[in-house]
Order: C-alpha cells, then structure tokens, then sequence
C-alpha cells in the first residue's frame, strides 16, 4: 500500500514540475516585459524633452547668427547642438533595443503557452474569476430577453453585480488590447492574453489601464460601475478564443 501511495505521489511530482517551470519561466519574463515598458516611458519622456531643447537651440542659434559674426558664439552654438543630437540618437538606439527585446519575450511567452496548450490539448488556460467575493451571475451566457430592449437577443458574456468601485481584476497575463469607451459597453478594457484568448470587462466606472500595458494575473485594471447600455452596477465579462465568444463560466476558476 505503501508502495502504491509513494508511486502516485512520484507520478504527481512529475507532472506537476514541468507546468510550474513553466509557469515560474513566465512570470520572470512578465515581470521583464513589465520593466521594459517602464524604461520605454522614461526613454521617450527624454527623447521629448530633448526634442523641446533641440528646438529652443535651433531658435536661439538664429537669433545667435543674426546678431553676432564671432565664430566663438556660433561654434558653441552648434556643439550644444551636435552634443543634443548625440544624445538623442543614444537615447533612441536604447529604445529601439528595448523594444525589440520586448518582441522577443512576448513572443518567448507565447511560444511557451502554446506548447503546454498543444501537450495538454487545451484550446486555452482558464483564468482567474475578474471579482473577489461577488460571484452571483445576474444574467448568463447566450440567448436571453434583453433589459432594455425587452428583445430576445444572444449575451455575449455573463453579468457579475457588484457594488460600484469594486476591484475588476486581469483574469489572466496579457496585454491591454482596448481600454476607453465603446456603444453599449460603456467604459471597457479588452485584454490579449499569451495563450490566444481575449477577456473583456465592460461598463467600468473607471478604467486604470491604458492601451499596451502589460497586465499580470489578479491585477486591478478597472472599477464596477453601470456605464454604457446598463441597469446597474455590474461587470460584464467576456472571453474570446478566436475572435468568437465563448461561456466565460468555462474559462475561469473560481
């Protein structure tokens, strides 16, 4: 008996290790990709603020010519100006470097993904629940009598009511696809995640995230409200393989 308990539990380790690899390998590389897009911000904060001081020289080196013939004057001016561009050209190499090292892990995570869907057999990985401690589901996914409209129409998600500025929380890592105002939706935020799949939270009172942050598991991106077609505060959740809607009740754990 014994022998049989500590065979389960080797089976058990092996199989366990490998997706916990996987997923420890992730979330270094997330926390790369959330590091680079920080550095990405301050790089082009500089670089526009270099761009700002290119022009005021450019303007003060005119008024320089026009009221001065000393070559000393004019040879300043233009090292000032030669020593900006240099810096300015630094500065967009190391963006440009960032950048593409950003592509290269993203595209590291989604290769990753796409390996563990494809020896799992799995079209995604589920998620997490987008609220903590509000699980009711006010109205389901698929057809139902519209509340507005009183018309049969299909529900493209499920409704989870909360109270206003409740959390909304990233079902999973990814990226912000959308975040801003859309008909009917209200304030929405769509998320691209690393397995393929698409999460949408909509009429938010407040949206935290921008288009092209990276999002970690858990994360706050948006606050319940009752914005766009809606009878009150709750969020509308979606998941999307494919471009097509599916039961977000089988792609989250609770």
């Amino acid at each position: 008996m014994r022998k049989n308990i500590f065979t389960y539990m080797l089976i058990l380790l092996v199989c366990i290790l490998p997706y916990n690899n996987v997923h420890a390998s992730t979330e270094l590389q997330i926390d790369r990709l959330i590091e680079n897009e920080q550095k990405q911000k301050e790089i082009s904060k500089k670089i526009n603020e270099l761009d700002l001081e290119l022009k005021k020289e450019e303007s003060e080196s005119i008024e320089v010519i026009s009221i001065s013939f000393l070559e000393e004057d004019m040879d300043l001016v233009e090292e000032k100006e030669y020593s900006l561009q240099e810096n300015k050209k630094a500065l967009e190499k190391e963006l440009e470097n960032i950048m593409i090292d950003s592509i290269q892990i993203q595209k590291s995570i989604e290769k990753e993904k796409k390996e563990y869907l494809d020896k799992n057999n799995l079209s995604f990985i589920p998620g997490i629940w987008p609220l903590k401690s509000y699980y009711e589901i006010s109205s389901a996914y698929g057809q139902r009598i519209h509340p507005i409209t009183k018309k049969a129409n299909f529900h493209r998600g499920i409704d989870i009511p909360a109270p206003k500025s409740t959390e909304i929380l990233a079902s999973d890592d990814g990226i912000v696809e959308f975040s801003g105002s859309q008909n009917g939706y209200g304030n929405v935020v769509k998320v691209k995640h690393f397995d393929g799949k698409t999460t949408v939270y909509a009429h938010n009172s407040y949206n935290r995230v921008n288009k092209g942050d990276i999002v970690k598991k858990g994360q706050a991106i948006a606050e319940v409200g009752s914005t766009g077609n809606s009878t009150g505060n709750h969020v509308h959740f979606e998941i999307l393989l494919n471009g097509e809607t599916t039961n977000p009740i089988d792609g989250v754990i609770k």
